[in-house]
């Protein structure tokens, strides 16, 4: 099902958006995109203030339509291109709803290729029907797909300095560019500040976490595509880094 929302582009420092729902990215052409990374709407959660939203449906349609997004997504990327997709779970009238766990059970042409844990310390406490009920949820899923064959595809490996690098007596067996960053990321939430009616995105992602996997699966020059842009944080960091962004956005 195709949008039928005339398309409107607009172009920002050389980063590209289209006012147009990412179900229908004919403004992209195929095997165009290197990377795509986007944080898509909660299901049956929050306004994103438009009457087209994906999410304010049953179930079913949530995924049938966020897959037509990742069906595009497909189309426009090229063979080795990875997909990272930032979700959590939902809870809706008692009846837990595994999203990442069905968005992969969902997913057509692509392939999982690994599942990166984002760690939140700042994460808000559980509603107060659950918050005598259930642990915490500290953490979101950030689903990696790739298209293709994974012996292609571009990562580079993040690692942090070593500490007592020279006081270790297995210091010669230690890798001289620094330690291995986990597949479990602690970056603190975004919270926009508290008021009402500023413009502010509800549920925008932090520029850390869009920053590493840039830095990871792109390179300099490199076309990045966010197919759920919201406040702009994706292509704000491509800009930084010397990507070139592209981002869909109805609103």
């Amino acid at each position: 099902k195709k949008s039928q929302i005339k398309m409107k582009k607009t172009k920002i420092s050389g980063q590209n958006i289209f006012f147009n729902s990412s179900e229908d990215m004919s403004g992209l052409k195929s095997q165009s995109i290197d990377f795509i990374i986007t944080s898509p709407p909660y299901w049956n959660l929050k306004d994103y203030g438009n009457k087209n939203q994906i999410g304010d449906s049953t179930y079913k349609e949530y995924l049938d339509r966020m897959q037509i997004v990742w069906n595009e997504c497909f189309r426009v990327a090229k063979d080795g291109a990875i997909m990272i997709i930032n979700i959590n779970s939902r809870r809706h009238k008692k009846k837990y709803y595994p999203i990442a766990f069905d968005i992969v059970n969902n997913m057509q042409n692509w392939t999982l290729w690994d599942h990166v844990i984002w760690y939140i310390p700042n994460a808000l406490p559980q509603p107060n029907y659950y918050i005598e009920r259930l642990l915490d949820n500290k953490y979101e899923s950030c689903l990696v797909f790739i298209k293709g064959n994974s012996n292609t595809y571009t990562f580079n490996k993040q690692r942090v300095p070593q500490k007592y690098l020279t006081a270790d007596p297995r210091a010669d067996k230690k890798n001289p560019k620094g330690r291995c960053i986990g597949n479990i990321l602690r970056i603190p939430a975004y919270r926009p500040p508290n008021i009402k009616d500023q413009g502010y995105h509800v549920a925008a992602y932090p520029e850390e976490l869009a920053a590493f996997f840039i830095d990871t699966y792109t390179n300099p020059k490199d076309k990045v595509l966010d197919p759920f842009l919201g406040s702009g944080t994706t292509l704000k960091v491509s800009r930084v880094m010397g990507r070139k962004g592209f981002g869909y956005e109805i609103n």
